[in-house]
């Protein structure tokens, strides 16, 4: 990262925040803008050797009139930012803003089918007499992904049918691999995240670790069976449990590998649960 002597402020232009989009009051052309807006994570990783495609579905909402045929849903990938503001050390106004584009962007036809291929043009559509739409997007298992997450900022456009709605509700984020991902309500280290009470800070050895304990495939759908049956705290004392007996394993303590910690590195923060 360049050194400054100003003070950066750091804002990725994702829009991960919302959960349903708002919409705009009907006023001429039919619109469309997407049901929701947060950073979607996909993994491979817990499907068969064999599968080499799979789908996120997209729910694309309409604004304005029904229709008694078919309507074309136009898709694009748009690069992403990072945007540093310089400012001045007496004043803090703002003098400089650099923008950075993210790193590891998904490449069309080698992580996702293109939103040109023709082979998505009959599905692309909201079905005549409909309003909304579960829109597919095709990720591809490329080899690249067992080592890297990629990004794919997808954002509607206008098509012979639709305008855009809302500028806030036009695109969202897919960030996918074939390797552990955290999921939605794992998203972030802090209690904007359901699971982070329960779970603490996420790490991919402590995921691993609660996969191997479990015997589970853990991730957002399994969040909610727990939640729904209210198992949180059954959960976590399992895996405190599981974690001390690994931790004091005459074993794992022999080869190194106890106390677990958050990565290989010998000086890393060890994994806990609250």
């Amino acid at each position: 990262m360049k050194k400054l002597i100003y003070i950066p402020v750091i804002i990725l232009l994702i829009a991960t925040g919302c959960s349903e989009a708002e919409y705009l009051s009907y006023a001429g052309d039919d619109r469309v803008q997407m049901g929701d807006t947060v950073t979607t994570n996909f993994t491979f990783v817990y499907e068969l050797s064999s599968v080499t495609v799979d789908t996120v579905y997209i729910r694309v909402n309409t604004i304005g009139n029904v229709a008694n045929h078919d309507r074309e849903v136009k898709l694009i990938q748009v690069p992403e930012y990072s945007i540093t503001y310089e400012r001045d050390p007496v004043t803090g106004d703002i003098t400089d803003t650099i923008e950075t584009e993210l790193p590891n962007k998904a490449v069309p036809g080698q992580h996702y089918v293109d939103f040109s291929d023709a082979s998505l043009k009959k599905i692309y559509v909201i079905k005549a007499n409909e309003v909304t739409a579960l829109i597919p997007v095709v990720l591809l298992r490329d080899a690249s992904l067992k080592d890297t997450s990629f990004r794919l900022r997808v954002q509607l456009d206008e098509s012979a049918e639709f305008g855009l709605g809302e500028l806030k509700a036009r695109a969202k984020t897919i960030i996918f691999s074939d390797r552990l991902e955290r999921f939605y309500s794992w998203r972030v280290d802090n209690y904007q995240a359901a699971a982070y009470g329960t779970l603490g800070n996420y790490s991919t050895v402590k995921h691993q670790f609660m996969i191997n304990v479990t015997g589970e495939v853990i991730d957002e759908a399994w969040w909610q069976e727990v939640s729904a049956v209210q198992a949180q705290a059954h959960y976590r004392n399992l895996l405190k449990e599981a974690l001390n007996k690994y931790n004091n394993d005459p074993v794992n303590i022999a080869n190194g590998t106890a106390p677990l910690r958050e990565t290989s590195n010998p000086g890393s923060a060890l994994v806990t649960f609250p």
